[in-house]
């Protein structure tokens, strides 16, 4: 039992559960299904580099905002 404790308390000094943000993982997800219904083909990853790093994927400036003003 110690070694677990030990695996459990190593994992939360790591802060492992911390490096991934599932609520915006989870926001990135919606977007993309929901401006997906309007006809967008923005991708998940392509709305994550818009969105997080700025990067405009290739694609119309129209699924661009639409997938921009839906926040």
């Amino acid at each position: 039992m110690s070694r677990l404790n030990n695996l459990i308390a190593e994992y939360k000094a790591l802060g492992i559960s911390e490096q991934i943000n599932y609520d915006k993982i989870y926001l990135y997800s919606i977007i993309t299904y929901s401006t997906a219904i309007e006809g967008s083909t923005v991708t998940e990853i392509e709305n994550q580099l818009l969105f997080d790093e700025g990067i405009s994927p290739n694609k119309s400036m129209g699924e661009q905002l639409m997938n921009l003003f839906i926040i």
